[in-house]
């Protein structure tokens, strides 16, 4: 098949508006390149508390089991507003357990202190299975110095796992206090 003049002149412009309107679109969604900045922060806290379960139609309360937390909190491009931790628990007290706790924190500067309030998913993995949900609120001072002092209260429930009984949640209020090393 043979084109005319007019078809081969119209494919050719058609071509090159394809070719400049990607090329648009393509300078349009490019950014300049800037350097990524991570600070990382890491947290150990002992903690302890209350605990509230159910056996059966009884409730019961008593000691929660004494925790190490260790925290590695990361900001990234020096966003101090937020800290994205991955945090890992050791049940110290009862029966021995290891567990992951990923969070996310809103962290404030008030004076020398800094305050924050988190969400986390607590997650025992061995040899307990349980899984729940966090709040927890705390601060740390002084705020920017390469080692704080570090303390905060939790409120978890953990609503599911293998060791817990059917139907039931256990519930924990647990204050911590600890160290923070800046990097």
């Amino acid at each position: 098949m043979r084109l005319t003049p007019l078809a081969r002149v119209l494919s050719l412009v058609g071509a090159l508006w394809l070719v400049g309107a990607l090329g648009a679109l393509g300078a349009l969604g490019a950014r300049p390149a800037a350097a990524q900045s991570l600070d990382v922060r890491l947290d150990s806290a002992l903690s302890g508390g209350l605990m509230v379960g159910s056996a059966g139609r009884e409730t019961i309360v008593g000691t929660s089991p004494m925790l190490m937390d260790f925290d590695a909190a990361f900001i990234f491009d020096g966003d101090e507003s937020v800290e994205w931790v991955l945090g890992a628990l050791m049940q110290m007290q009862y029966t021995p357990a290891f567990g992951l706790n990923p969070q996310v924190r809103l962290r404030r500067h008030a004076g020398p202190f800094e305050t924050f309030a988190g969400v986390g998913v607590p997650v025992y993995v061995a040899p307990l299975t349980r899984l729940g949900a966090e709040v927890n609120l705390g601060g740390a001072f002084p705020k920017d110095a390469p080692l704080a002092l570090v303390a905060s209260v939790s409120a978890t429930t953990f609503f599911m796992g293998a060791d817990l009984p059917e139907g039931s949640a256990v519930f924990t209020f647990n204050g911590a206090v600890g160290l923070r090393l800046t990097f």
